[in-house]
C-alpha cells in the first residue's frame, strides 16, 4: 500500500497537535503524582522514592519493548495507537481505586505505556520531515510539547486546588482521547524492504548495532550522568518547593515557567543546529543546568526555585533538540526508533530509577538542598564528558 506523503505544513500541524496533547497529559500526571503520594496517601519520602523507581523501572522496560516493536513492524502509528488506548484506560482507573497496591500497579502500567510514546512520536515526526530533508524543523514541533506541559501544569494545579486530586487523572484522560484521534488521522511513514543483511530485524542485531557504535555509547553516558541529577531534582521538585516554604500553586507555577522556557529554546534550535554541532549546544545546555542548581542553593526560596526554572527549561530545549539531531545523524533509519527510545530510557527512566531511590533517602536523612548539591555534581561529570568528547564528533553510522 502506497503511503501518503505529507507536506511540511501538514507535518508541522499534525505533529504539533499530537506533541502538545502528549505532553499535556504527561504534565497533568507527572507534575503532581509525587505530592499525591505524600499528601493524600501519607507515604514518607523514602517510600515515594521507591514508588518513583517502580514507575521508571516499568517505563525503562516499556521504552525498549515499544521502540524495538516499532522498528520491527516498520511503523510508528501502530505501537503509538496501541499505547494511547491502554494509557487512557489506565488513567481512568485511578479515581475509583482505593487499594494502595492496585494504585502502585496502575502507576507501573502508566510508566510502561506513557514513556515510550514521546520518543516514538518524535521518531515519527522526524521520519516525515526526513522525506523533505528538513529534520532541523523538529524544534518547531517539540516546542508545542513544552507549551502542552506548561499549560497543563498550571491548569491542573488550580483544578486540584478547587476540585480535588482526581482532576489530574481526568485532565490526562481527556488529552489521551484527543491524542488517539490525531494518531488515527495521521498516515504512517514506514521503511519498506529488508534490512542490509537481507533478514528481518532482531533484537540481538539491533542492540549489537547500536552499542557497537562508540558515538552512541558516548552520548548515552553523557545523558545518564546529566539527567541522573536533573531528573531527580525535577521529580522531587514538590518536596524542594515544600522545604523552601512553598505549596502546590508554587509548584504549578514552577513547572509552568520551566516548560514555557523550553519553547523559545526549541524554536531557536532550528537556527542554532544549522550553525553549530549538536555537542556544542549540549555543552551550553549543561552549563545552564549547573547555573540553575547554583541559584537554588544560594537563595533557597520558592521564588528563586521558580525563576531558576527558566534556566532549566531553556537548557532542556537545547539539549533535547541537539540530542535528537545527534542520534539521527549517527543511526541508520532501520533502528532509529529503537535508538531514540533507548536514549529516552536512559535519561527519563534509568536515571530516575536510580536517582529516585537515592534522592528520597538523601532528603529523608539530610535535606532537599543536599540533594540539589549532589545533583549539581552529577551535571558537572556530564559537562566534563562533553568537553573531553571532541573525537566523537566524527561519528560513524550504525551498520545493520
Amino acid at each position: 500500500m502506497k503511503l501518503k506523503v505529507l507536506t511540511i505544513p501538514q507535518i508541522l500541524l499534525r505533529f504539533r497537535v499530537a506533541t502538545y496533547l502528549y505532553w499535556a497529559l504527561s504534565g497533568a500526571f507527572l507534575c503532581y503524582y509525587i505530592l499525591f503520594f505524600e499528601e493524600v496517601r501519607g507515604i514518607k519520602a523514602s517510600d515515594v522514592g521507591l514508588m518513583m523507581s517502580l514507575y521508571t523501572l516499568s517505563a525503562l522496560i516499556g521504552q525498549n519493548v515499544f521502540g524495538f516493536f516499532s522498528d520491527k513492524v516498520k511503523s510508528n502509528k501502530i505501537p503509538i495507537g496501541l499505547g494511547v488506548v491502554f494509557l487512557g484506560i489506565s488513567f481512568s482507573l485511578f479515581p475509583s481505586q482505593e487499594n494502595i497496591q492496585l494504585i502502585y500497579a496502575n502507576i507501573m502500567a502508566i510508566g510502561f505505556l506513557q514513556q515510550p510514546i514521546g520518543p516514538m512520536l518524535d521518531a515519527w515526526a522526524l521520519r516525515h520531515l526526513s522525506v523533505h530533508n528538513e529534520e532541523k524543523l523538529y524544534g518547531k514541533i517539540r516546542g508545542l510539547g513544552s507549551f502542552g506541559w506548561s499549560s497543563a501544569a498550571i491548569i491542573t494545579a488550580y483544578l486540584i486546588q478547587n476540585f480535588g486530586w482526581n482532576m489530574m487523572y481526568w485532565v490526562a484522560v481527556f488529552c489521551t482521547l484527543l491524542l488517539f484521534v490525531v494518531v488515527m488521522v495521521t498516515p504512517d511513514c514506514k521503511i519498506d524492504g529488508k534490512y542490509k543483511s537481507g533478514k528481518e530485524l532482531t533484537l540481538k542485531t539491533a542492540i549489537k548495532a547500536l552499542f557497537g557504535n562508540p558515538s552512541y555509547v558516548y552520548i548515552l553516558l553523557v545523558i545518564f550522568f546529566l539527567y541522573l541529577g536533573v531528573q531527580t531534582a525535577y521529580n522531587y521538585m514538590g518536596l524542594i518547593i515544600k522545604e523552601t516554604g512553598g505549596g502546590v500553586v508554587e509548584l504549578g507555577w514552577t513547572y509552568f515557567v520551566d516548560a514555557g522556557s523550553e519553547i523559545p529554546a526549541m524554536f531557536l534550535s532550528v537556527w542554532l543546529l544549522s550553525k553549530y554541532a549538536p555537542r556544542k549546544l549540549m555543552i551550553s545546555a549543561v552549563i545552564l543546568y549547573i547555573l540553575r542548581f547554583s541559584v537554588i542553593l544560594y537563595f533557597q526560596t520558592p521564588i528563586a526555585v521558580t525563576l531558576a526554572s527558566i534556566l532549566e527549561g531553556f537548557a532542556f530545549g537545547l539539549m533535547l533538540t541537539a540530542l535528537r539531531k545527534y542520534i539521527f545523524d549517527i543511526i541508520k533509519p532501520e533502528v532509529q526508533t529503537t535508538a531514540l527510545t533507548i536514549s529516552d530510557a536512559v535519561f527519563l527512566s534509568l536515571s530516575v530509577m536510580i536517582g529516585g531511590a537515592v534522592g528520597g533517602w538523601i532528603i529523608q536523612h539530610y535535606s532537599a538542598m543536599t540533594l540539589i548539591s549532589v545533583c549539581m555534581g552529577s551535571a558537572i561529570i556530564a559537562l566534563s564528558l562533553l568537553l573531553l568528547g571532541r573525537r566523537f564528533d566524527l561519528h560513524s553510522e550504525v551498520k545493520i
